[in-house]
This record gives structure tokens, sequence and C-alpha cells, in this order.
């Protein structure tokens, strides 16, 4: 090899390495971002389908109470939509908030029964137990996506 062809080879081999070396580098920065953008996608996909879901349970937990309040009919196909909602907080919920589901559907349960008294308990006590013990799971699963941030 001739000195000029050196002086060309070296310089050239030199920018393609560092070219390589930039480009290994950023595919694993990004490739990491992605990462990080996908576990907090589903984080919020779970925030989202958890929040539907408790609505959806005190919505036919109030609608339950005046329904009974208002006609005044009594049945327990009153309560299946709200024993469907409790069926999937009992797979994604904790247990805080699944014992306060099931407590308001035991309120609902006994609301319907045939011999229901207006002493069998309180509905908005019920209610509202559940709202905050919903609202601290959902807190807890912010706080953990924070946590998990880079």
């Amino acid at each position: 090899m001739t000195g000029l062809s050196v002086q060309i080879l070296i310089p050239v081999i030199a920018s393609l390495g560092a070219a390589l070396v930039a480009s290994i580098a950023s595919y694993v920065a990004g490739r990491g971002m992605r990462s990080h953008e996908w576990k907090l996608g589903l984080v919020r996909e779970r925030l989202l389908e958890r929040q539907r879901l408790y609505a959806k349970f005190i919505a036919e937990a109030d609608r339950n109470v005046l329904l009974i309040a208002g006609v005044g009919t009594k049945s327990i196909d009153n309560v299946m939509p709200l024993l469907a909602l409790y069926a999937e907080i009992s797979l994604l919920s904790t247990d805080a908030v699944q014992q306060r589901a099931k407590r308001v559907c035991d309120l609902a349960i006994s609301a319907n029964g045939v011999e229901s008294s207006e002493q069998d308990g309180d509905h908005f006590a019920a209610k509202s137990a559940f709202v905050d013990s919903a609202r601290s799971e959902l807190k807890a699963i912010e706080a953990g996506a924070r946590s998990a941030a880079p």
C-alpha cells in the first residue's frame, strides 16, 4: 500500500467504525425507550379499564337501590348485572376492593330479598368504602408506574 492510500483508508475506517458504534448505541437507547413507552401504555390501559369497571359497578348499585326505592320491585334479577360486574372486579382487583364490592353486592341481594328490612345495612356507607378502596388501588397503580419511570 502506498502512503496516500493509507492516509485515505485510516480515516474512512475510523469514520465507519464511529458510525457503527453510534448506530448501535442509538438502537439500544431507542429500544429501551419503546419498551418503557409500551409498559406505560399497559398501565394506562389497566387504569382506564378499572376506572370504567368501577364506575359501572357504582352506577349499577345505585340503579338497584333506586329501583327498589322508587318502584318497590324486589327481584333477584335486579341484582344480576351487579353480580356480573362483581365477577369482573374479582378477576382484576385487589382483595380490599373485592371485599368492599362484595359488601355492596350483599346489601343489594338482601334488599331484593323477600323478607328484607330497612335495617339490613347502609348502602351509602358500603358504596363509600368501595370508592375509597378503589381510589387507593388506582393511586397505587399510578405510583407503581411513576416509580418504574427511567
